[in-house]
């Protein structure tokens, strides 16, 4: 929800809480307890009076937002100082933010001590997170979260995760990362042994079917972490039936088999090519396993089957061979020795690109430390504590680059099925009801 319609809607309410209370004598009570305000001596914007907004925390996400980065910095440290018994709490699945948040402690020494980073995996942390929806009630101050499919429907509709829009100098990101704000953004990519395999292998998406082409062999190889257990297989799966992945597909189809996709061909009747992609796909994969970081570090025992694993191009970080070869220079993650490689020119695409956000319930107890810390890890110095140096992290703000060795995300973006929230959320019941029929065989 925009910043300008949660306004509309509060002021809208306000309205009509004033009317009821001219009538009955009352006052309104708060509808979640307010976080303790920023003590007037310390330094603080100038501003035109703000509209009223839904709750404290988004009003002070607005206050945040007109700031100078050395105002926030004094409403945050005001705002610990003020309220000596609470602890800034950062919930994510990442340990980037756990390493970021070391290095926030540093800069930042009126926080060391002040902060916790809890680990949350998705799938058991999405419970909480609507439970605490419901009741209003508090959970942490900062959550990093991914999956599409629960952002936009169980979260963002409610209002209550909020997006903070971090600025200032070296910081710059697109519109549309901006609301939800997009927090690192990541890809998944077919990988497998270099040494054994070789990128040839992997040329052309249609492959994956298993069926032959006019010049290249059909492959029965993949390795798939099963989607009903991993979100970001799902969406990815679902993002192949969108339009654009549809044109990819296309175009990839005319190429691998020598002809136009003609639907009339097909024995069974399918909404679009995305959705016959699916289906053969998933009817093809010779091999489900169950997690991404435990196949990529056994990637160099597969010499037999030259197995192709879709898994995350940050895992390689786990991958033995990068860090008995390169650890301790600055080649370090960036070279394929020894070991895993990819094909980043696939006819029809290289992946998946998705995100995680970065994003404040509307129960924090801490906001303004919440967007000191949002505004750090989109900074250089932040990105880098948490994921620099690294192949597949990307960071929302256009100003930090790529690790060397890795193309550009604006790269991976062109060339790779893309996460779209908006899709996600329309098709979710309807692509997630046909893949479980292909599932089930």
């Amino acid at each position: 929800m925009k910043k300008s319609m949660k306004r509309f809607i509060a002021a809208s309410l306000m309205v009509a809480m004033v009317l009821s209370l001219a009538a009955c004598g009352g006052s309104p009570a708060p509808s979640s307890p307010a976080p303790t305000p920023v003590p007037s001596s310390d330094p603080a914007p100038t501003a035109p009076a703000e509209p009223t907004y839904g709750s404290a925390v988004e009003e002070a996400i607005a206050k945040a937002e007109k700031m100078t980065l050395a105002e926030l910095e004094a409403a945050a440290k005001a705002e610990l100082e003020a309220n000596p018994s609470l602890t800034f709490n950062a919930d994510s699945l990442t340990s980037g933010v756990k390493k970021a948040l070391a290095k926030f402690e540093e800069k930042y020494p009126w926080t060391a001590g002040r902060t916790a980073y809890n680990s949350k995996k998705g799938s058991e942390y999405q419970p909480k997170l609507v439970a605490a929806q419901k009741a209003d009630s508090y959970i942490a101050d900062f959550v990093m979260i991914q999956d599409a499919s629960f952002l936009k429907n169980a979260m963002l509709d409610t209002g209550f995760l909020l997006s903070y829009d971090p600025s200032g100098e070296g910081i710059t990101i697109a519109d549309g990362d901006k609301d939800p704000l997009v927090g690192v953004t990541f890809n998944k990519v077919f990988l497998y042994d270099s040494t054994k395999v070789g990128k040839d292998q992997l040329q052309n998406v249609w492959q994956m079917t298993g069926v032959d082409g006019v010049s290249l062999k059909g492959l029965s190889n993949v390795s798939y972490q099963n989607p009903l257990g991993e979100d970001i297989n799902m969406s990815f799966l679902i993002m192949l039936t969108s339009p654009a992945a549809c044109e990819k597909l296309t175009a990839a189809y005319k190429s691998y088999f020598g002809k136009d996709y003609n639907p009339a061909d097909d024995e069974a009747s399918y909404q679009n090519i995305g959705y016959k992609f699916v289906a053969e796909f998933i009817k093809n994969v010779g091999y489900w396993h169950s997690s991404d970081t435990s196949e990529v570090k056994a990637i160099n025992t597969y010499a037999d089957d030259g197995r192709i694993i879709f898994a995350g191009l940050c895992k390689l970080k786990d991958y033995e061979y990068y860090k008995d070869d390169y650890k301790d220079t600055p080649q370090y993650y960036t070279n394929t020795v020894s070991g895993a490689g990819w094909n980043n020119q696939v006819e029809g695409f290289d992946g998946f690109v998705y995100n995680m956000w970065t994003l404040i319930p509307k129960t924090a107890q801490l906001p303004y430390t919440s967007c000191l810390f949002i505004n750090y890890i989109h900074s250089q110095e932040g990105f880098d504590a948490g994921w620099g140096g690294i192949l597949g992290y990307y960071s929302s703000n256009q100003n930090i680059s790529s690790v060397e060795g890795d193309p550009a995300l604006s790269v991976w973006k062109e060339q790779c099925i893309v996460e779209d929230v908006a899709y996600i959320d329309e098709s979710y019941a309807s692509v997630v009801k046909f893949i479980n029929m292909q599932l089930a065989g």
